[in-house]
């Protein structure tokens, strides 16, 4: 007699994963990257992503690909998935302007809705939060950037994946609200991140990715750290971005 196989099934939650509005929505594939990241990930989508598919038209107008213009072949992808999905059924979790315009699925929504609220409050308060000129006409990926920092700290430090040239642009607005920002180099050391870079890398190329990606841009990880919002709670002038920290790494 065989002995027989031993199966082990584990359940485990995907890692949450803030996509950068400016990588998926400046790069004629963002779309294909998203969706397919859902294999790996629980991917989650910033406001300021929804804010700009609803001002589509003057953004395809107003802005050429490239140099955080939005690309018009990915606009119309995420446009076209948006209307083809219904709310319930989409691969993706967001926090929207009020709680049933959002997508969480989880026990504490109200909490994450709370905690985010709160924190990008704050953090429109630390630097000049008003929209430029022209706004409407090009897609500011700057200022969507603080939605990704805001979402990132709110899922306890989720991992953020954005475009890795140059500086990411969730890098420059850390570094714009004051917030201190430390590159890492995990591929040359032993800690945690050096393990964390090496299911990322996994993972995207479990995903498919690697063809996707091979032409592409680099890609950057960043996290965004604050303390406990429970001292927040008791003190309501107590900044809650007075400690955060940020970190990040290229893929």
């Amino acid at each position: 007699m065989q002995r027989a196989d031993l199966q082990l099934l584990v359940n485990q939650r995907k890692p949450a994963c803030v996509l950068d509005p400016a990588l998926v929505l400046c790069q004629p594939r963002g779309p294909l990257l998203a969706t397919r990241l859902t294999q790996v990930m629980e991917p989650w989508l910033t406001r300021s992503f929804w804010q700009a598919l609803d001002s589509s038209e003057l953004l395809a107008r107003g802005a050429p690909d490239g140099d955080a213009g939005v690309s018009s072949a990915a606009l119309s992808a995420w446009i076209a998935m948006r209307e083809g999905t219904e709310l319930g059924a989409s691969l993706f979790r967001w926090i929207g302007d009020r709680m049933p315009e959002s997508l969480m699925q989880e026990s504490g929504d109200l909490r994450t809705f709370e905690r985010y609220e709160l924190l990008a409050q704050a953090l429109a308060q630390r630097g000049d939060d008003r929209p430029p000129a022209g706004w409407c006409l090009r897609f500011d990926a700057e200022a969507a950037s603080r939605d990704v920092l805001a979402l990132s700290a709110t899922l306890d430090g989720a991992l953020v994946l954005c475009e890795g040239r140059d500086e990411p642009w969730p890098v420059r607005a850390a570094a714009a609200a004051g917030l201190p920002v430390t590159q890492l180099q995990p591929a040359r050391d032993s800690s945690l991140f050096a393990a964390e870079h090496g299911l990322v890398r996994q993972g995207l190329a479990a995903a498919g990715l690697a063809p996707v990606l091979s032409d592409g841009p680099p890609l950057a990880v960043l996290h965004v750290l604050v303390d406990d919002l429970d001292d927040r709670a008791r003190d309501e002038t107590a900044d809650p971005w007075l400690h955060a920290r940020a970190c990040w790494y290229l893929l």
